[in-house]
């Protein structure tokens, strides 16, 4: 039996039309038809939510021998394969379509508030800095190591820049998988 008999048979198994699985798996209604005609086979990450739709193992949908009239074996308590971590793909429907095509912008948002929270810190620590510099003569320099407004505005500079270089990694990740 071959991958896109299987495919069909489990599907019909299901109740489920071409559509209802397509919007499941995140995909077009013409992907599941071609797969099912053997035109096209689903990558990886689509095979193995085909397995955990179907209650199948990955194994079974892609071995050729098991007969017809056997179907489908169960997947055992515990042995069912991990979920594919959170990706673009992992979406269904509209969604998912939205989040793959225009998914960096999430990134490119997140770069810009961290570029946000690192100008806003530097400008703390240069104004409190600035309003110092005369008090550092009189009193030591300790004093500015120990202005809040100063402390903070370090923390919120390091955070901005983390944050910054997160964002950037998110959108140009999304961007790629966009593609």
């Amino acid at each position: 039996m071959k991958l896109a008999e299987k495919i069909c048979g489990c599907r019909k198994k299901k109740g489920l039309s071409q559509e209802a699985l397509a919007e499941q798996l995140g995909v077009s209604r013409q992907a599941v038809s071609k797969w099912e005609l053997g035109e096209s086979e689903p990558d990886a990450g689509k095979l193995r939510r085909l397995a955990d739709l179907f209650q199948v193992s990955v194994d079974w949908l892609l071995s050729e021998e098991d007969p017809v009239e056997e179907g489908p074996q169960q997947v055992k308590p515990g042995t069912a394969a991990k979920e594919a971590p959170l990706s673009p793909e992992a979406f269904p429907g509209v969604v998912g379509r939205l989040v793959r095509r225009y998914g960096w912008l999430a990134g490119l948002l997140l770069s810009l508030w961290g570029g946000f929270l690192a100008l806003m810190g530097g400008l703390a620590r240069f104004v409190s800095q600035r309003m110092f510099m005369g008090i550092e003569e009189t009193f030591g320099s300790e004093t500015l190591s120990h202005n809040p407004v100063y402390l903070v505005g370090g923390f919120l500079l390091l955070f901005g820049l983390i944050v910054l270089a997160a964002g950037v990694m998110l959108a140009l990740f999304l961007k790629k998988k966009s593609r």
